[in-house]
């Protein structure tokens, strides 16, 4: 152990001479590559709000070459370089850190692949994943294999169909149903395996894998390279497991791997879209009357068969906020489109119980396709489908309307009092303030009516950096902040957290 990481560091050595003694990297490509994985994690710790991570092993074969303490390396320089962040990049196996950044690299024909993950280091759940691809060459090569473990076929394996690649991938015929005939495949050691898939209609397409071995799956666009999906245990045991919607005619790319590198063996792999006779579809939606109030709309009931799906043909008479759920007992899953198929909301539990619920600013004489189906394909039975506009409708908009962004803020002095509305769930309100005499300020919000009206405050300095925000800290469920201030100019975003704001809200900021 010792002697191979005295190889590594030497061999890290040689690549930092190298370099020093040239205008441009010895693996470019792969530093590119670390780049754009480093922004992609930044961008994903952002929104956890991170603040201890570390970066633990990028494996191959089992083993740490030159190629992984250069990637790591690199990478821990490019997220520490970022300006702004607001985490902590910790060295070595630090025990209080929050996250860790591990990974595995696999080569296929001539690309390298490198698979990244974020998990949490309390219960190890995956976070985030991240896929890096690059040319390889010779120099990335002798990285590769200086100290790696050999014994192995990185790609290639027994079963017939190999070898397969991104450029020469397995096309499979998509079945009709959940008994759809395997494709049975062998992984080797950094073994991937490609399957082609082109559904002939519009559905929901199922992908599995079966067997004892822990396998990961991946899913593309095979014409753009774009990921639509991946997943590790949602199939059964260590199984995976993929259903997405796709479209007829389009290319599609499943890629199987080892949950790892070391993970080989036999499994078995099939796809199916399952048609039902008079099913409905996005090109043969249910036509729906919209109602107005909740208590007078027409609940249309309808039966999940296993992975079924219904599309229902939404076009509202006018303007504003509509509601569409389910009901029942069936644990329902619902999706809402535009006439483009551009997927504008998508809802699990947000009804009652396990019923799906979907509230969306619509527009007249506009189309919409609400696709329902269940949470999983086990999900079977009978439920009830409505759409309704609320009978009070939206409050008008007040005067300090449009500032709806920092650029439109409107101002405030400290110690008056204004009154706002949220016309919609979605408006949010920018306030911006000055102070000229530094001290202890209170941030009040409140609904004009009662302090039922659930208001959200974040507090922001002149450049937009978050300082300060608040939920509940007022009487009920009004929003208020009690906080030290130096002198100058700040910001104040104010959102509300109901479906249907029912009453205007007052604002005012006041010295202690």
């Amino acid at each position: 152990m010792k002697k191979n990481f005295i190889s590594i560091c030497v061999f890290c050595l040689l690549i930092n001479v190298a370099y020093s003694q040239n205008t441009e990297s010895p693996v470019p490509q792969m530093d590119e590559a670390v780049r754009n994985l480093a922004r992609e994690i930044h961008t994903k710790l952002v929104e956890t709000r991170a603040e201890k991570i570390v970066i633990g092993q990028f494996t191959f074969l089992g083993s740490q070459p030159p190629f992984s303490a250069y990637w790591v390396n690199q990478l821990a320089g490019e997220l520490v370089n970022i300006p702004r962040r607001n985490y902590t990049i910790l060295s070595g196996n630090a025990a209080d850190a929050q996250w860790t950044i591990i990974g595995e690299i696999v080569q296929v024909a001539d690309i390298i692949r490198v698979y990244t993950r974020l998990i949490r280091s309390s219960d190890r759940a995956l976070e985030g994943s991240f896929i890096s691809n690059f040319q390889r060459s010779e120099f990335i090569n002798n990285m590769l294999h200086h100290t790696a473990v050999s014994g192995g076929a990185s790609s290639g394996g027994s079963d017939p169909w190999e070898p397969d690649s991104w450029d020469s991938p397995v096309t499979f015929t998509i079945g009709t149903n959940a008994n759809t005939p395997l494709m049975n495949r062998i992984l080797t050691e950094g073994d991937e395996d490609f399957f082609l898939l082109v559904p002939e209609r519009d559905g929901r397409l199922t992908m599995e894998t079966t067997g004892n071995i822990d396998t990961y799956m991946h899913f593309y666009n095979y014409d753009t390279g774009d990921e639509l999906a991946s997943d590790d245990d949602s199939g059964q045991g260590l199984n995976a497991r993929i259903v997405f919607n796709v479209r007829a005619g389009t290319r599609y790319l499943a890629i199987v791997r080892g949950f790892n590198s070391s993970v080989t063996g036999p499994y078995g792999f099939r796809a199916f879209l399952i048609v039902r006779e008079g099913a409905s579809s996005f090109e043969n939606p249910i036509s729906y009357e919209i109602g107005v109030g909740e208590n007078n709309v027409t609940t249309v009931n309808r039966t999940l068969q296993q992975g079924d799906e219904d599309f229902f043909l939404l076009i509202p008479s006018r303007d504003g906020r509509l509601t569409i759920e389910t009901t029942g007992r069936t644990d329902t899953y619902m999706e809402l489109y535009d006439a483009n198929r551009e997927l504008l909301d998508e809802n699990d539990d947000g009804g009652q119980n396990t019923n799906a619920r979907i509230r969306y600013n619509v527009r007249a004489g506009s189309r919409y396709i609400a696709l329902v189906r269940g949470y999983s394909s086990s999900s079977t039975g009978s439920y009830g489908f409505r759409a309704f506009f609320s009978e009070a409708g939206l409050l008008s908009a007040d005067e300090y309307e449009p500032d709806d962004e920092p650029s439109l803020a409107k101002w405030i002095q400290i110690g008056e009092t204004q009154t706002r509305t949220f016309n919609s769930a979605d408006d949010v309100d920018w306030i911006r303030f000055q102070i000229t005499n530094a001290g202890r300020y209170v941030i009040n919000t409140r609904g004009v009516n009662n302090n039922r009206l659930d208001t959200y405050i974040e507090l922001f300095d002149s450049n937009l950096n978050l300082i300060a925000e608040d939920d509940d800290g007022g009487d009920g469920l009004n929003a208020r902040l009690s906080i030290n201030l130096g002198v100058g100019t700040y910001f104040l975003k104010v959102w509300c957290l109901d479906d249907e704001p029912n009453q205007a809200y007052t604002v005012n900021i006041l010295a202690q």
